[in-house]
């Protein structure tokens, strides 16, 4: 079962017809995170045992999916991507 934790949401305002519009993107809930050190471009597994990945949720696009790393490791975005409302990391 995958479980997903946003650690950082990103609120990201774009000027659309002389107003401000902010989108916003929160995950379900999980139980204690065994990752940390979460940024927009990359994360760090601690300890999950079975790996764990980064992500970044794409205003109208699929997400985006860092490599499945072990303890220890980063999990990194391949690129700087654009229109990202939120970033976390997801454990296996």
């Amino acid at each position: 079962m995958i479980k997903n934790v946003v650690l950082g949401a990103v609120a990201l305002g774009s000027v659309v017809g002389g107003g401000i519009a902010v989108d916003t993107v929160t995950a379900p809930e999980a139980s204690a995170a065994c990752y940390g050190s979460v940024t927009l471009m990359k994360g760090k597994n601690n300890s999950c045992g079975n790996g764990a990945r980064h992500w970044n949720a794409i205003r109208n696009a699929p997400s985006k999916y860092g490599d499945w790393v072990g303890k220890g490791r980063v999990s990194a975005q391949k690129l700087c991507w654009a229109n990202v409302v939120s970033y976390g990391m997801t454990a296996r």
